[in-house]
């Protein structure tokens, strides 16, 4: 059990719901963001009924004067943010498509939730965890940035590169003062649906046959907030299931 603050992005369903119900059972004191204020709440009522503490925390994580803001409240409500999971990754109504079918807003969508985004929320909150001497950042990210899929998600993958890639060089910025810096880079997860025409074909790439669970990412998260996982920074460590396709 913790008495720490964590601040979980795109918290209102799937995994990053399933990310800051695992915080809570371990007694994290949780800021529940979401696009969408009811989504959040609904993470805060099902946390709460679990004897859990959480706020709920809505804002855009493109918009840095609503992070800063957030931020700030947060502080107030909860305490001193110790752990940000950015978790928020996929835009309202987003599709996949191929390339040559979008456009440069669809391309600014991408890189600014999964980059600017991100930094938004890290440039708010690192200040703390520097100045106190320890920190947590974790950012939920994609096999789609490490292999190639023709599935239409190509610059969804490509900032999720680029984001894992800006995290490795802040890790070694922030490691001297106790902040530790990953990234958990996902599988297929369950939220897909299991009706579709290929989930036979998915599955049968997925060495332990089952798709992954928001609790599955839910662990990885709670061990690199542990002290046995605090030697490990600047990493991205994949959850797949033993998956090879990245997907």
């Amino acid at each position: 059990m913790t008495s720490r603050v964590a601040l979980v992005t795109g918290a209102g369903r799937n995994v990053g719901q399933g990310i800051a119900v695992a915080l809570a059972e371990a007694g994290y004191r949780v800021a529940v963001n979401d696009l969408d204020d009811q989504r959040a709440k609904q993470t805060v009522e099902l946390i709460s009924g679990s004897g859990g503490t959480a706020v709920s925390a809505p804002f855009d994580v493109t918009d840095p004067e609503a992070v800063a803001s957030a931020v700030a409240q947060v502080h107030q409500e909860l305490g001193p943010i110790d752990v940000v999971v950015n978790n928020a990754g996929i835009a309202e109504g987003g599709m996949a498509g191929p390339f040559l079918d979008s456009t440069p807003s669809d391309w600014h969508t991408h890189i600014g939730i999964n980059m600017i985004g991100a930094a938004n929320v890290l440039h708010a909150a690192l200040p703390g965890m520097v100045e106190r001497g320890w920190g947590r950042i974790i950012q939920i990210s994609s096999g789609a940035s490490s292999v190639g899929l023709n599935i239409g998600v190509s610059f969804y993958g490509g900032s999720k590169a680029g984001i894992e890639g800006f995290l490795r060089h802040l890790s070694r910025e922030v490691g001297p003062s106790g902040v530790t810096v990953n990234s958990l880079a996902l599988g297929l997860m369950d939220n897909v649906g299991t009706d579709i025409p290929t989930m036979k074909e998915l599955l049968a790439g997925i060495p332990v046959g089952r798709l992954g669970k928001p609790s599955d990412v839910g662990g990885a998260v709670l061990w690199l907030c542990s002290e046995p996982g605090a030697w490990v920074t600047g990493q991205t460590i994949h959850i797949n299931g033993g998956s090879v396709n990245g997907r």
